[in-house]
């Protein structure tokens, strides 16, 4: 292809046949050309200068506070004393139930009363057994006494006449001592007869309130797990749960929450986890019971119980209430900003410390909670301790900062 020059293209036109308009244009073309070239570079050099103006180091001392990160949990309000009495086919035949729903009941008060012929049977052999041994030992220690010795004629040798009262009187003691031992055996009959037939009648082991009474019941094996009574304490609820392997380790006991429910949107109870356990629910109780699970984990992984009291007044929630939960994290850790944080190829995490003297010094930490803004730091760092919290990856291990900004 021809290329052609601008000069000698312009020399070719002829100038007086041009407009005035079109000999314009001609030289403002350039012009504009020209200009717009120099405010590139002018822009240009203006950014950069810029640039270098915000990568100077921004630095934060090192503070101790808590992440606001939480764990969700859900659970159901429950009683913190409550009783269930189930039918026991093996205690007897069912005689009656001794209290109506509604009623408020003591502790040691009869609630079911079983019939039981053969424990009550045996029960009474027990005690005419002991009673006959008690006779038996009266008679022997009132009315069984040994021969008295006659009177030695004279010249005979007392050891002689002697004889006969001493093997009496070893017999004596011989015979009680067996009726004693004997006795000893017919008590702990009758003490064991009477535990038998005492779990006959089932008595309450809480103070409060009958709520469900069932006197329908199977005599069948299978009606084992009916309920006859169930009794609870209003007085002082508690919410339980169960929470996910993922969440144990994040959770202590005495862990401060925050209860909200669905019936009650608008208020909002405290209370503190009171216990949780060290041994996961098995499967089979894990996968009914998922409408009491807990945590974000799922229906997946392990659960293990959990308690909460309540430290506000419980007002209008009630037994059996869904509750979400809100952990609160009141662990106390050293924190910096998210952005101080660099990992390395070697997935190690590091910080740029400043020391007073302005040098920068890469430092290894370890790192725990983190929310949208702050990082906590579990070693490698202190309190007060200067964070160069915009890092370069131009920045040099004992470098000096001449000139850095320190933010709180």
């Amino acid at each position: 292809m021809k290329k052609i020059n601008l000069i000698s293209f312009l020399k070719e036109i002829p100038m007086k046949k041009l407009k005035k308009w079109q000999l314009t244009a001609l030289i403002a073309v350039p012009l504009v050309i020209v200009v717009v070239v120099l405010a590139m570079l002018f822009l240009n050099q203006k950014s950069g200068s810029q640039e270098a103006l915000d990568s100077k180091p921004l630095v934060q001392k090192a503070k101790e506070g808590s992440v606001a990160s939480s764990v969700l949990l859900s659970g159901q309000v429950s009683a913190n004393n409550e009783q269930y009495i189930y039918y026991d086919s093996t205690k007897g035949d069912l005689e009656g139930v001794l209290v109506n729903v509604g009623d408020q009941v003591t502790v040691g008060q009869a609630l079911v009363q079983y019939r039981n012929t053969e424990a009550q049977s045996n029960y009474d052999s027990a005690v005419r057994a002991l009673n006959k041994i008690d006779r038996q030992i009266y008679e022997l220690q009132n009315n069984g006494t040994a021969p008295t010795p006659s009177p030695t004629a004279e010249g005979e040798e007392s050891g002689e006449s002697t004889a006969p009262a001493v093997n009496t009187q070893q017999s004596l003691d011989s015979q009680l001592k067996d009726l004693q031992d004997n006795r000893a055996d017919a008590a702990d009959k009758v003490n064991s007869s009477k535990l038998l037939l005492d779990a006959t009648t089932v008595l309450s082991t809480v103070e409060g309130t009958v709520v469900e009474v069932n006197r329908d019941v199977s005599k069948s094996t299978t009606g084992s797990n009916q309920t006859l009574v169930h009794i609870v304490n209003n007085g002082n609820l508690q919410v339980k749960g169960e929470l996910s392997e993922y969440n144990l380790a994040n959770l202590s006991v005495g862990q401060e929450v925050s209860i909200t429910s669905k019936v009650y949107p608008d208020k909002t109870w405290t209370g503190k986890i009171s216990y949780i356990s060290n041994y996961p629910k098995d499967a089979q109780q894990a996968s009914s019971s998922a409408s009491a699970a807990g945590g974000s984990g799922g229906g997946s992984g392990a659960k293990y119980p959990f308690t909460i009291d309540f430290t506000s007044e419980i007002g209008d929630l009630k037994q059996g209430f869904s509750v979400n939960i809100e952990v609160k994290n009141n662990s106390k850790a050293i924190l910096i900003p998210v952005s101080s944080v660099v990992t390395d190829e070697d997935g190690k995490n590091y910080i740029w410390k400043l020391d007073d003297k302005g040098i920068a010094k890469k430092v290894e930490v370890t790192l725990g909670n983190a929310d949208a803004e702050n990082q906590e730091v579990t070693s490698g760092l202190s309190k007060d301790d200067k964070v160069i919290i915009n890092p370069t990856a131009d920045l040099k291990d004992g470098q000096e900062v001449k000139s850095y900004e320190e933010i709180n």
